[in-house]
């Protein structure tokens, strides 16, 4: 079975991926934590996490998919132009991102022309410099709130994107998205 590569960055949020990686676990699916270094790296809930490989040692080849957790901070990560080469190498796989990461998808062109949603206004990006044409069916934070989507996520071809008060729904549905079926009841849903 082929693994799902965890990238890592300052400040991520563990919960939004709790439920992905817990179901990854439960079906014996390796996770692979990768970082752009193997110093430590602090979560938003004040975890620090090792990665097990950097980014520079990816063998795409034993990969199906991409985690991408949300952040407090994302800035760093989205203007690192390796960390986005990382990104886009998973192009034809699997790749889940909440919160703010789907940034990282838009900043690697891999968001261009599909719908998603997104922990960040609109308005916001495009003062920090983001293009309107990539951004034309983002769904963002406010338009979450105020008009949330049924399913509680957008899949849009082999990418799944969702918001952090979602995050049950988009671990059991990127497990889904990878073959692996588990009762939504084992996450109170």
């Amino acid at each position: 079975m082929k693994k799902t590569a965890l990238l890592i960055y300052d400040s991520f949020c563990n919960f939004e991926i709790s439920v992905a990686l817990e179901i990854l676990a439960l079906k014996n699916k390796e996770i692979v934590v990768f970082a752009k270094s193997k110093e430590a790296i602090k979560s938003e809930e004040g975890l620090k996490i090792l990665a097990e490989k950097t980014i520079f040692d990816l063998d795409l080849n034993e990969y199906d998919s991409l985690l991408l957790p949300g952040a407090v901070d994302i800035e760093s990560a989205v203007e690192d132009p390796q960390i986005i080469e990382f990104v886009k190498k998973f192009e034809d796989k699997v790749i889940g991102a909440i919160s703010i990461a789907p940034i990282l998808l838009v900043k690697a062109g891999l968001l261009r022309g599909k719908a998603f949603m997104a922990g960040v206004n609109k308005a916001d990006l495009l003062e920090e410099g983001f293009l309107e044409e990539d951004l034309v069916q983002m769904q963002d934070w406010e338009a979450c709130i105020n008009n949330p989507e049924k399913e509680a996520f957008i899949v849009s071809g082999k990418i799944i994107t969702s918001v952090a008060y979602n995050f049950v729904e988009f671990g059991l549905q990127f497990a889904k998205m990878l073959g692996l079926e588990i009762s939504p009841k084992s996450f109170g849903k």
